[in-house]
């Protein structure tokens, strides 16, 4: 199965490996929510979602992409995430010294889980992706990385909104990949079928 986008990215995992990233989307997802709560509870934030534009500078998915170039946003997404969260976990690290605070043991379990699964989603994700030339597509794109310049409150915030980009992303994830193999297999289908009908026209 290979459905092919318009910049030539396709889709080279099957139903086997798609439903397996689905199940770690989900999975991770639901772990990101929870990691989320438990920064709320521990820096006291309202239970509404930070306002501000998303640190994740890829666009959302639209509806009418090819398969293989909605997956590739995703996993270009989930590769900013990775590379935001690495660095709030330094800041919080170094500037907010939680290693070193009891009260905050279960927290830092968490966010070791979101840390570790979200490199494993990535890395699936990458798996079904194919360029035109047959290789592996790595996702590219700079995620909005200025740090807060405003003291501790402002870095509490950042840290926040990273997170909450996580959550949104993960969640993007597990509706998107579910359908991407039908769909990718039907671009193909098409394609095929506009191929054939180009050369019996060519012929007459």
């Amino acid at each position: 199965m290979a459905g092919t986008g318009a910049n030539g990215r396709q889709l080279k995992g099957g139903y086997r490996a798609t439903g397996k990233a689905v199940q770690l989307a989900r999975l991770l997802y639901t772990e990101s929510v929870r990691l989320l709560d438990l920064y709320k509870e521990r820096e006291s934030f309202p239970q509404t979602a930070v306002s501000g534009d998303h640190l994740v500078s890829v666009p959302r998915p639209a509806p009418q992409l090819p398969a293989g170039e909605r997956v590739w946003l995703v996993h270009t997404a989930l590769g900013q995430c990775q590379g935001l969260l690495d660095r709030a976990i330094v800041l919080e690290d170094t500037e907010l010294g939680l290693p070193g605070d009891k009260e905050n043991t279960e927290y830092l379990s968490q966010r070791k889980v979101v840390k570790e699964r979200l490199g494993h989603l990535l890395q699936s994700t990458k798996g079904l992706l194919l360029d035109g030339g047959g290789t592996a597509t790595v996702g590219t794109g700079q995620a909005r990385t200025e740090e807060p310049d405003g003291g501790l409150f402002a870095l509490k915030v950042w840290i926040y909104r990273i997170i909450q980009d996580v959550v949104y992303w993960t969640n993007m994830a597990s509706e998107t990949l579910p359908m991407a193999p039908m769909e990718a297999g039907n671009e193909t289908r098409k394609m095929a079928r506009n191929r054939r009908k180009g050369k019996r026209v060519g012929r007459r």
